[in-house]
């Protein structure tokens, strides 16, 4: 289940100038909160690693310093990783306000918009994360890039995703998501073949199993171009190895009678 913290941007920066705390024992109450946060983050418990983070930030001092910026990068990444993007995407706004403009912010920002169907605004960060970072070295940068690429899509601009795709790709990028959405964007324009060649590359990657679509992709592109044989193989492979798909189920019906 989702979390939703209910801090926005002023609200969680008001409450870490007017947090109160005295004595030694106070400094290590916070540090205790971190380090269980963290423990629970790693665990995969999200709910339970936000309020510790929560509590560690609640049993600060006022000052924004080191030990807050911290704890906020792992509040963000909790609240990412638990499908927050919205409540992940004022975490990293609250970072850009308080540690200034690295890349890395705007990066996992323009992840987190994308996340929460802000497109504009991941293409938005993409573009000021590269101008800080131009050969995309920032942590998170990959991820910004296919946020940023998928805005293009959406906006009917694959062309320009594409760029940034095989830019990336001269820049030694690679991940079975990005050759996942160079694929998609070979299809927008109806490049059946070249679309099928990234799909297979993007399942040649180590991650390949953390983006189940190529195979769906890939047969749908085989289908296109008229090879309904190989579509129908990889349509039934894709059933076998990510389970029943009404979708897939339909393509292969179809297939079947090709």
């Amino acid at each position: 289940m989702k979390r939703k913290t209910g801090y926005g941007a002023a609200v969680l920066v008001l409450s870490l100038v007017l947090a109160m705390s005295s004595g030694c024992g106070k400094k290590e109450t916070k540090y205790t909160y971190r380090a269980a946060g963290i423990e629970a983050l790693n665990a995969g418990n999200y709910e339970a690693a936000l309020e510790s983070f929560d509590q560690a930030i609640e049993s600060s001092k006022g000052l924004v310093g080191k030990f807050e910026k911290d704890v906020l990068k792992y509040r963000g990444e909790a609240q990412y990783l638990s499908e927050d993007y919205a409540s992940a995407a004022d975490t990293y706004g609250i970072l850009i306000q308080v540690d200034g403009g690295h890349a890395e912010y705007f990066n996992m920002r323009a992840a987190a918009r994308a996340g929460a169907g802000n497109f504009a605004g991941a293409s938005e960060d993409y573009q000021k994360s590269l101008s800080l970072d131009p050969e995309g070295k920032a942590p998170g940068s990959l991820e910004a890039l296919m946020a940023a690429g998928e805005a293009m899509e959406q906006a009917g601009e694959a062309g320009q995703a594409m760029a940034l795709y095989e830019d990336a790709l001269s820049k030694g990028k690679q991940s079975a998501g990005l050759y996942n959405r160079m694929g998609l964007c070979r299809m927008a324009e109806e490049d059946w073949t070249g679309a099928d060649g990234y799909f297979e590359l993007g399942l040649s990657m180590p991650d390949s199993s953390q983006v189940p679509e190529l195979l769906f992709n890939r047969a749908v592109a085989r289908e296109y171009s008229g090879d309904f044989k190989t579509a129908l193989d990889l349509m039934q492979q894709y059933v076998s190895v990510h389970g029943p798909d009404e979708a897939a189920e339909r393509e292969i019906t179809f297939l079947k009678t090709r």
